[in-house]
């Protein structure tokens, strides 16, 4: 449904970044997932908030499809 990012201080988007994610809920229909952004020293350089709608799949009736090898 909406998503934001925030940027805390500067950094390289070439250098190695950890990125964790978390969701905390996932309830009524909607979830939530915050991320942020770690460089290689550990600071926080940017952290994400999305918002999503979530559906269970739908049943078709026909058979799931063999997994390819």
């Amino acid at each position: 449904l909406d998503h934001a990012m925030w940027f805390h201080r500067p950094f390289r988007v070439d250098d190695w970044l950890l990125y964790v994610l978390e969701t905390p809920t996932s309830q009524g229909g909607r979830g939530l997932a915050l991320g942020r952004f770690y460089d290689q020293t550990g600071a926080l350089v940017a952290s994400v908030a999305q918002e999503s709608t979530v559906r269970p799949p739908q049943d078709t009736g026909a058979p799931s499809a063999p997994a390819e090898r």
